[in-house]
């Protein structure tokens, strides 16, 4: 009981639009890891479509384009 109020304190204190950008960035993260992405990936993509809950489908051959990398 002690530790369920401590939880509920602490999300108190945590502003609500810090709690809604942790969200989308980790949904963005969730999103491009499902597409086959790996850690560098998903930041390059993160950082490149910042607008976007989700990542394009062709997420993969763009940071290939970028990147000059040939498969």
């Amino acid at each position: 009981m002690e530790m369920e109020a401590n939880v509920l304190t602490s999300l108190d204190d945590i502003p609500l639009q810090q709690i809604r950008r942790y969200a989308g960035r980790s949904a963005k993260f969730m999103d491009a890891y499902i597409k086959g992405l790996n850690g560098a990936q998903a930041a390059w993509a993160a950082r490149k479509y910042h607008g976007h809950r989700v990542l394009p489908e062709n997420v993969m051959a763009q940071f290939d384009e970028a990147h000059n990398v040939s498969k």
